[in-house]
């Protein structure tokens, strides 16, 4: 049975983690993703810990993390670099306790200083990537101490990106060559950027995790827009993503937080008519 998560960032109070595992628990989800930078997990109480904790063995719920889509672990500056790592570490630890399964991390924008967004030369890219493999090199050392496993998400290849297709993606994987390290495959970023079909293929088994979003604009475009919307809503053909879900053990994590106020129902519509969809 396909088992569904659900994002934080979706739920009316993402910042609080009883609310959000409460909800979920509620409401028959299998578990939560919880979001940085709204909600950090080592800004948590130790008692709403150890009861998430508690939730989890009681109701087998599964927990995933998101570290924060603004981190930059690509930048040419040395000390950035490093203050993404520590916070990283920080955050990492306190998820190896929780039980969270998969930490998601962007491999980022291009953050060369003193060029504009989108300006950067090709080699600028290379370094930033030589840059990127190396702390996630570092990264995946502490992911494995805390018993997680690092999913590096499929972004859009757009000009000002550290990576900019499937391809190099999965290679940048096989760089860094850890068994703590795979790809959590976004399908509404696959469908604007690389495509779906072609995500699937290209990265195999390096998939550790999926997370699932309707999106609408020119397929292939990289379209950063018009993502995040409800399952139903958008352009997405999910055939395919219920047939890599159905035959593996992912917890499938809804990130349907648009900008509609009924965000909580759009989570709840989306699972239900995936549901439907894929059990057919």
């Amino acid at each position: 049975m396909i088992q569904f998560g659900v994002a934080s960032t979706c739920l009316d109070q993402p910042d609080s983690i009883r609310y959000c595992v409460e909800w979920a628990i509620e409401r028959g989800f299998s578990g939560v993703e919880f979001n940085a930078p709204e909600m950090y997990l080592a800004e948590q109480s130790m008692v709403d810990l150890k009861w998430a904790l508690d939730m989890s063995v009681e109701h087998n719920l599964r927990y995933t993390y998101h570290f924060p889509p603004s981190a930059l672990p690509g930048s040419f500056v040395a000390a950035t670099r490093e203050r993404e790592l520590e916070e990283f570490i920080k955050e990492i630890y306190v998820a190896g306790e929780l039980g969270v399964e998969v930490a998601i991390v962007h491999p980022g924008r291009l953050h060369v200083p003193g060029v504009d967004q989108g300006d950067e030369s090709e080699d600028d890219r290379l370094v930033a990537i030589s840059y990127f493999v190396d702390w996630a090199k570092d990264a995946a050392e502490e992911a494995e101490s805390a018993g997680v496993v690092i999913g590096f998400e499929n972004m859009h290849y757009n000009p000002g990106w550290v990576i900019r297709s499937h391809h190099e993606l999965a290679d940048v994987i096989d760089e860094i060559d850890h068994e703590s390290v795979g790809i959590t495959l976004d399908v509404g970023h696959a469908w604007g950027s690389g495509g779906i079909d072609a995500g699937i293929e290209m990265f195999g088994e390096r998939i550790k995790h999926v997370q699932v979003h309707d999106a609408r604009g020119p397929e292939g475009a990289g379209n950063v827009r018009d993502q995040h919307l409800e399952i139903g809503t958008g352009l997405v053909k999910w055939d395919s993503v219920g047939e890599l879900v159905g035959g593996r053990e992912f917890l499938v994590v809804l990130e349907t937080s648009g900008r509609d106020p009924d965000r909580e129902g759009m989570a709840l519509r989306s699972r239900d008519l995936l549901e439907k969809q894929w059990n057919s």
